[in-house]
């Protein structure tokens, strides 16, 4: 027997909690066009942004250390995937809607721009340096999937309105942006969108300690000093202790152990909160609520924070990723500023887009179509583009056209 969408979505009606966003019941895309007749509408929005060209691009963006400098590091594409995967064992667990919220942990990167944070930092200066009014990745991912996308008979993809407001509301300890006027209805976002934030930021903390660990940034015994009860746990549990060889932290599951405590505790403390709004609150009553439901109980919140500041000082400042960040930043100024005063270095398909969509002759199109452009980069086609850019010997390959 072949399921249809309106099995699929008596299904959710019947097995959803309260909370949970039912894909009969959105709001709506910005584009009118049929249902499908087999997925549901978040099914859809989930499909669209795996086949996009911007989420192929993920797997060549720095996450934290660049991705050529080791092949084990985590990407921006793999660390995207394991947001995924806990924002859908979050949302099962809860009786939310898995499949919008394993959509917004898929898009909630989709908008970072090669090298990191330190690209992104770069980004938004230049873009206030042309009158742009700055760059935020998350904003920008809305401006991907509403605009930039070309693989339909309207611009972008055309997602639901709940998977857009996802995007426009994501909030974690690095971000925070104000979100367009059209998702300022309500204080929160849904429950899923709630969901792929705090996901991105258990996923983030969990597995730079991993990476920085493996990678000899500094040794079990220092994360033990820092005296915080859930990780010196995890390092119990896992049968490891200070003196290990970094090499063995992976198969020791340290990981693993970390992350399930924090899972369980914030399984605890949404369920309190959700408890505390009334005995089946609705998808608009989580909107409502002055604070996220979805969250960590306050211990372990303050030790996720002291987790964040330790990685702060010690990985995301480290000379070797301040070097290679700084020198990303070079690169993405002068091939900016390049790209801007000489608008024929630009690919034929960017100036084609230029001129279909405003004036080549004013200078902030010029410089929006440039932003967009390199925000959509990957780290090596950066690096590339630049060296065919400046370096007189350098052959230029294909991709310049």
């Amino acid at each position: 027997m072949i399921r249809t969408r309106q099995d699929l979505e008596a299904l959710e009606a019947r097995s959803l909690a309260p909370y949970g966003a039912r894909s009969a019941a959105s709001r709506g895309r910005r584009h009118p066009e049929p249902q499908d007749p087999l997925r549901t509408a978040h099914q859809r929005d989930r499909d669209r942004v795996l086949h996009s060209e911007a989420f192929r691009r993920l797997q060549h963006k720095t996450q934290v250390f660049v991705a050529f400098e080791g092949d084990h590091y985590r990407t921006r594409l793999t660390h995207t995937i394991e947001v995924s995967q806990l924002a859908r064992s979050l949302a099962a667990f809860l009786g939310a809607n898995v499949d919008l919220a394993n959509c917004i942990a898929l898009l909630h990167d989709l908008g970072h721009p090669p090298f990191g944070h330190q690209g992104e930092v770069e980004l938004d200066r230049l873009a206030r340096e042309h009158g742009l009014g700055g760059f935020d990745h998350n904003l920008h991912c809305l401006r991907i999937v509403d605009v930039l996308e070309r693989r339909y008979d309207f611009p972008g993809l055309n997602l639901t309105w709940e998977a857009r407001e996802g995007i426009g509301k994501h909030a974690t300890p690095f971000d925070a942006p104000e979100p367009p006027e059209e998702f300022r209805g309500s204080p929160q976002p849904g429950i899923e969108a709630q969901i792929a934030s705090l996901a991105d930021v258990l996923a983030y903390v969990t597995h730079d300690l991993e990476d920085a660990l493996y990678y000899g940034f500094f040794g079990l015994s220092e994360v033990e000093a820092l005296g915080l009860p859930a990780v010196t746990q995890a390092i119990a549990d896992a049968g490891l202790h200070g003196g290990v060889p970094q090499r063995f932290v992976r198969m020791g599951g340290l990981t693993r152990r970390l992350l399930g405590g924090l899972i369980h505790g914030a399984l605890q403390e949404t369920d309190r909160r959700l408890g505390l709004i009334g005995p089946a609150p609705t998808a608009d009553e989580v909107r409502a609520q002055p604070e996220p439901v979805v969250a960590l109980p306050a211990d372990l919140e303050e030790q996720v924070e002291a987790m964040i500041g330790f990685l702060l000082q010690r990985v995301y400042r480290h000379p070797k990723v301040e070097i290679m960040c700084d020198k990303g930043r070079r690169v993405l100024r002068r091939l900016f500023e390049d790209f801007v005063e000489h608008p024929g270095h630009l690919p034929r398909l960017v100036q084609a887009r230029m001129r279909a969509e405003g004036d080549p002759d004013d200078a902030a199109h010029r410089a929006r179509t440039v932003l967009d452009f390199m925000a959509g980069m990957t780290d090596q086609h950066a690096v590339e583009l630049h060296q065919q850019v400046f370096d007189p010997s350098t052959r230029l390959l294909p991709h310049i056209d």
